[in-house]
């Protein structure tokens, strides 16, 4: 079995003035969902965001702004198309759209230069790659349109390959396959003390979680087959943790690398640690008043490694 679990992301934030989108209610939402090939499972909320749990990753919305993410073979483009219409660009403070690179890119509907050609129809941007081509690397598009986000604006995604196989485990499917078995065995659950936690267990294997408190959000999603194994880790609470966040998610799935993107205003200069070694690193300034940081990090290898047998 094969799933495509590196995702594909969109933020927008609403001009002051507009009206809210949580007023939007849970039916538009899941016809915005619909568009991407995707549906929502769950929703928590709070008095300030309304998390939404997919088939396919995760939508937050608040009454200003939305981060919504994909995975699978899911087309989120047609999704900000609707938007779009619905909302108007010109009514957008930012638009940011980003895309990880794919493990089986012939799979997919498209990609992020099909992507950009279809969101340049309709509003004027700018696009990056992050990394190197021939490696681990994300894309990114922008709305070309100046904004100052608020100095506590932070997001931080930590993107995994090759998870622990011990790790793994723990989300496949078997007598132990029940939710409360993950919050007892895989650790995640620890890194969000007092946020209000939606999960969902996948079948035959697989997992997504969210977690809330005020307009601060995580989320995580974990592949874990064999093929591709891959987990997302994301979240704005960006604070004087962060280090001690990446460490401990790094020793609960153990992976072969890790990307560590952060989003911040151009205004600050927080700098974030991982321990394994780095192989990669890029920084940014975008029209868009963030400053975006790139860092591909690696396990070092013990020894030789036994070839990887496929089985279809």
């Amino acid at each position: 079995m094969f799933f495509e679990g590196p995702e594909k992301k969109l933020e927008i934030a609403l001009a002051p003035g507009q009206p809210s989108l949580r007023a939007r209610g849970l039916d538009y939402w899941k016809g915005v969902v619909a568009k991407s090939r995707a549906r929502i499972l769950s929703t928590i909320s709070n008095e300030s965001i309304d998390a939404h749990l997919l088939s396919e990753s995760s939508l937050f919305v608040t009454d200003s702004w939305l981060t919504m993410i994909t995975c699978g073979r899911t087309d989120l483009v047609e999704a900000v198309l609707q938007l779009c219409e619905d909302l108007g660009h010109e009514n957008f403070s930012y638009l940011i759209y980003e895309r990880k690179n794919a493990h089986f890119q012939e799979y997919q509907p498209g990609n992020f230069f099909d992507d950009v050609k279809r969101l340049t129809a309709k509003m004027s941007g700018r696009s990056y790659r992050f990394g190197d081509g021939d490696d681990h690397h994300v894309f990114l598009f922008h709305l070309d349109k100046p904004y100052s986000p608020a100095q506590d604006d932070l997001t931080m995604e930590i993107l995994m390959h090759g998870i622990d196989p011990q790790a793994a485990r723990v989300f496949m499917s078997g007598p132990q396959h029940k939710k409360d078995y993950i919050k007892e065995q895989s650790g995640v659950w620890s890194l969000m003390p007092g946020f209000q936690v939606d999960d969902h267990l996948f079948e035959p294997m697989g997992y997504s979680l969210n977690a809330i408190r005020g307009a601060r959000y995580y989320t995580v999603h974990v592949t874990p087959q064999k093929i591709g194994s891959y987990v997302s880790f994301e979240t704005n609470c960006v604070d004087a943790g962060a280090n001690e966040t990446i460490t401990r998610v790094l020793d609960l799935f153990k992976p072969q690398s890790c990307d560590v993107v952060l989003f911040q205003p151009q205004g600050l200069r927080k700098k974030i640690r991982c321990h394994y070694p780095i192989k990669r690193s890029v920084r940014q300034k975008l029209s868009c008043g963030y400053r975006v940081g790139f860092d591909h990090h690696f396990k070092p290898g013990v020894g030789a490694a036994q070839a990887f047998e496929i089985t279809l």
